[in-house]
Order: structure tokens, then C-alpha cells, then sequence
């Protein structure tokens, strides 16, 4: 799976760090590399926050499984 993240310059002069498929990961640091590694952080988070409120709907006779991906 590809992900594209976008960077821009925010107003302070930081770089803004989106995902292009995920609008809600959104990130900003003080330099590019800063802002690389933080939208990991900020996916990661998104994911954990989706994947609760999720679960509370998740059925008794459902079958659940892992999926891991790997982001380069």
C-alpha cells in the first residue's frame, strides 16, 4: 500500500505534514526530517484512535484477525 504525504510551510515557517488518502493525519515540525518522522507518529495514533471506536461495534460472532503493513 502507498500512502503520499503531502509538506507545506504553515504560516510560522514550520512544515505541515498530511496524508493525501488520510485528511485526518496531520502533522507540523520544525524542519522536513522532524515533520517525516512525526506523520508516522500521527498515523499511528489515527489508527489506534479509528481502531477503538471501531471495536466497540464489532459483533460476538465475528472473526477477527491482524493486518500489518509496513510504511517506508
Amino acid at each position: 500500500m502507498d500512502l503520499h504525504v503531502v509538506f507545506e510551510p504553515d504560516e510560522q515557517g514550520w512544515v505541515r505534514a498530511t496524508i493525501e488518502e488520510l485528511p485526518g493525519v496531520i502533522t507540523c515540525a520544525p524542519t522536513l526530517d522532524e515533520a517525516r518522522e512525526l506523520v508516522r507518529d500521527a498515523l499511528d495514533e489515527w489508527l489506534a484512535a479509528l481502531t477503538s471506536e471501531e471495536r466497540a461495534a464489532i459483533g460476538p460472532d465475528a472473526t477477527r484477525e491482524t493486518l500489518t503493513l509496513s510504511v517506508a
